[in-house]
């Protein structure tokens, strides 16, 4: 059985949720016409951060979400919609 990051069997729901915010966060930044680069400068993150956000890679703390969200010029709540 693989284990996850903090050696937790991986949760479906949980890898959905990650994909479904990612597929937001990126939709919201190429309707601004942003690279990932400039959303993370406009976010304080790394591109590197910013690009496994939006793989579902990544965990994404609730003041992270937040801050994409103001980036982005949208609610927080809208990078969580379809969850």
């Amino acid at each position: 059985m693989a284990l996850d990051v903090v050696g937790c069997p991986p949760d479906d729901a949980r890898v959905e949720a990650k994909s479904i915010v990612g597929a937001n966060i990126r939709a919201q930044r190429k309707r601004l016409g942003l690279t990932q680069e400039s959303l993370a400068e406009r976010a304080g993150m790394h591109p590197v951060e910013v690009g496994r956000a939006e793989r579902g890679v990544r965990d994404l703390r609730v003041s992270t979400v937040a801050k994409l969200g103001r980036a982005l010029d949208v609610p927080a709540m809208e990078l969580l919609r379809g969850i």
